[in-house]
């Protein structure tokens, strides 16, 4: 294990693990469901549970009190917030807006490619303690959503990737704004914003195949101008996969499902040299205020940060099936959906909150991080049908402030 990393176990989340083995299509299929969830209306928050937690360690003896300090500990920070049993089905993506001081969740609802209207977009608190689970109900006519992934918000608008559409909606009300085609495409994955409100969306070049997923040759970038016109930034069957997008004044990062790198492209449509992340089957990116990015990885089960150009290590292990995510800006919290466990992970990162959640910093060194050991968390019986663990983390301070594939071992289905 890396001594620049943050272990832990799975907490409870590994008891529905089980359920991932039902995932027809691999990474990006959707787990056959236990049941029926009960219906929820719209704008209904789920109903609270139980929250599990670490206990609170045995206090020091008096001995111990005087004894002189071994040397620099750790600082303890918040337990990660695991919310499951919520009633989140395939969630693909996380957005956090820092104006309404929520978290959008992009739910799939079935496989990446299935046309059925069934997807919807939550509606969390931070402190996951109220869900409007069908914020966005994609069965209405009105409001169709067939698989929903990636989000960005522009304005007053919420972009939201489905299959060969970008549909928007109001960024305050959820009301229907319409579509935008994007012509060619097969699957478009992820969204993300520029510093003048330009949206971007990936294409990640892949259709149904008998074995899962096939490379259809489209992979591509677009961007929409004029808030409603998308014009290819790239385009070559050769970029890998494009999974998750992080736009800066520079141009736009990508990370790749298919080829596990990570490269730029800059405003005129040009690739520019990249590099390959320490595993691959890349998700979601989001950069920090000192020019560090947040990777998501499947083959490795973590999120990685580093400076481009540089060593990425994972600094969140144990996350299984991390798709596309995102970043709470205010509290300084990695949002990570756990695709095939249908439930969002919560993970804040060591120090203090930015100071500027538009600001961006020259890009600097990664902080390096040091790993303390791990404790189990105690599970206490849940009462509804929302369920909210909290488990231990330690790290030491570092600086973040941010923004908006060929796997190690076999993968049967999708990015994201």
């Amino acid at each position: 294990m890396s001594k620049n990393s943050v272990s832990r176990p799975l907490v409870a989340v590994v008891r529905i693990s089980a359920l991932a083995s039902a995932v027809a299509l691999g990474g990006c299929a959707h787990q056959e469901d236990t049941g029926p969830a009960a219906p929820q209306a719209p704008g209904t928050p789920a109903p609270l549970a139980s929250v599990i937690v670490e206990p609170p360690p045995a206090p020091a003896s008096a001995a111990a009190a005087t004894a002189a300090p071994v040397g620099p500990q750790a600082p303890q920070i918040d337990p990660p917030i695991i919310l499951k049993d919520v009633g989140f089905k395939t969630p693909e993506s996380v957005l956090y807006d820092p104006e309404q001081d929520a978290y959008f969740v992009s739910n799939i609802n079935g496989t990446p490619f299935d046309v059925d209207g069934n997807g919807f977009i939550s509606k969390v608190t931070p402190d996951g303690k109220s869900v409007e689970l069908m914020w966005i109900d994609g069965s209405k006519k009105t409001s169709a959503l067939n698989a929903p992934k990636g989000l960005a918000v522009s304005g007053n608008v919420l972009y939201v990737a489905d299959i060969t559409f970008v549909r928007m909606f109001d960024r305050k009300t959820g009301a229907p704004k319409g579509k935008i085609a994007i012509p060619g495409a097969t699957f478009l994955n992820d969204l993300t914003t520029g510093p003048d409100g330009t949206v971007y969306v990936s294409d990640s070049g892949l259709k149904p195949g008998k074995n899962g997923f096939e490379p259809s040759g489209t992979d591509s970038v677009y961007k929409i101008v004029k808030g409603n016109r998308p014009v290819k930034l790239i385009a070559d069957k050769e970029l890998g996969g494009p999974n998750g997008l992080v736009a800066d004044d520079s141009g736009v990062w990508v990370v790749t499902f298919g080829s596990g790198e990570l490269f730029r492209v800059d405003p005129n449509g040009k690739k520019e040299a990249g590099q390959k992340l320490p595993q691959g089957t890349l998700d979601g990116v989001v950069k920090l205020s000192d020019g560090s990015l947040l990777v998501s990885s499947w083959a490795a089960s973590a999120i990685f940060r580093g400076t481009p150009g540089g060593a990425f290590e994972a600094i969140v292990r144990d996350v299984k099936s991390p798709a596309d995510i995102g970043y709470d800006t205010k509290r300084n919290v990695i949002l990570i959906p756990l695709f095939q466990l249908d439930a969002v992970e919560l993970e804040k990162l060591p120090g203090p909150p930015p100071a500027s959640a538009s600001s961006v910093a020259t890009p600097a060194a990664t902080a390096p991080l040091t790993t303390p050991p791990s404790t189990p968390a105690t599970t206490l019986p849940a009462t509804g049908t929302k369920g909210v663990t909290k488990g231990p983390i330690t790290a030491p301070a570092a600086t973040p402030v941010g923004g908006s594939a060929t796997p190690a071992t076999p993968v049967t289905a999708a990015p994201k």
